[in-house]
């Protein structure tokens, strides 16, 4: 049985509040006002004590917030602060909070309270037991990561749905509601027929924080005579067809974008891994690590679908090269970061 409770109201939600927060040994809040009034434009009002001083609370409750409500929220402080309370902040939003100002809180144990002389800054402690009813989907899951991945790999331009559709092979409700979920979280903004990315870096780190190297591609590792990083990248080229081209991540790859030491590996996305006669043509020979060349098998071909030419090396596109290097050892996160730190991140290559 799942140990999540679901949120399917405001009335819901002020209840547990009420409850929880009275159960909170860190604060002592006081709700001066509670039920809400027509035209008073809030609902409710809170005072918490801390360290013997108590600050008020301008309080809004909120099912599902997003960075839309968060900016009208904005648009309406004044001398006393607004405090925001949601079933679930996730960490996005919180950004967005702290960028404009906004406490927020939820009933997982998540506490961000910004005021004059006061800075709380609580991460939460309840593991995600509770949720709104709605529950947005997951932009970060195997196959709904392919829309990250197009909107990173060209953060400049503007999309449209249709294109997006046909880009990750998705569907049209499920790019539909992605798109509105990464809106909701301030990720990529909206017109009225097109969207693009807002912020870049906040939806990169997003998807490098859920993302799971170990789970999402299968390794196989070889050694070869050939030591050179472009000989063995040259002969796995050769070794597939031309429908079956290898698309190259991680050390090899990004020190083709940003020359920044010897790759220790080389590392390419293959459909499939090699057969025993191959493996023979390849001079390849399986072991179990500290292998000169990783094939790796994807369990979703989106890698496939962002990908950028370097001569002639198929790349992966660099948000992914990105993610690949953080968990893979050997400087990888190193590389990765300095990857990051370049001009040309993100940019198509000259």
């Amino acid at each position: 049985m799942s140990k999540q409770r679901t949120i399917t109201s405001e009335a819901q939600l002020r209840d547990a509040v009420r409850t929880l927060w009275a159960k909170d040994p860190a604060f002592d809040w006081r709700w001066k006002a509670w039920e809400p009034r027509r035209g008073r434009g809030i609902d409710a009002i809170g005072e918490v004590a801390l360290d013997g001083r108590r600050v008020t609370f301008l309080v809004e409750f909120k099912l599902n917030p997003g960075a839309r409500d968060v900016e009208a929220l904005s648009k309406e402080r004044g001398r006393t602060p607004l405090l925001l309370i949601a079933p679930n902040i996730s960490d996005t939003l919180l950004d967005v909070c702290r960028e404009k100002g906004i406490s927020c809180g939820d009933l997982n144990g998540r506490v961000w309270l910004r005021a004059k002389g006061l800075l709380v800054d609580r991460q939460p402690s309840q593991k995600g037991r509770f949720r709104a009813a709605l529950t947005p989907p997951d932009p970060f899951s195997l196959k709904s990561s392919r829309l990250v991945r197009s909107l990173l790999n060209r953060p400049d331009y503007l999309w449209s749905q249709k294109e997006l559709v046909e880009r990750t092979g998705l569907s049209k409700g499920l790019v539909s509601r992605l798109t509105q979920h990464l809106a909701d979280e301030g990720l990529i903004k909206q017109a009225e027929r097109t969207l693009g990315v807002e912020r870049g870096g906040a939806l990169l780190d997003a998807w490098a924080a859920r993302d799971e190297w170990r789970k999402r591609t299968t390794v196989h590792q070889y050694s070869l005579l050939e030591a050179e990083p472009e000989g063995i990248a040259r002969r796995v080229s050769r070794i597939f067809s031309s429908n079956e081209r290898p698309v190259f991540t991680q050390w090899f790859a990004a020190n083709l974008r940003r020359a920044y030491t010897i790759p220790p590996a080389v590392s390419a996305y293959v459909p499939r891994f090699l057969e025993s006669k191959q493996e023979s043509e390849l001079g390849a020979r399986r072991v179990l690590d500290g292998g000169s060349l990783w094939l790796v098998v994807p369990r979703d071909r989106g890698v496939f679908l962002e990908t950028q030419q370097i001569g002639e090396f198929t790349l992966a596109c660099d948000a992914q090269i990105y993610l690949d290097l953080l968990e893979a050892g050997l400087r990888g996160p190193e590389q990765a970061q300095a990857l990051r730190e370049w001009e040309g991140f993100g940019k198509p290559p000259p």
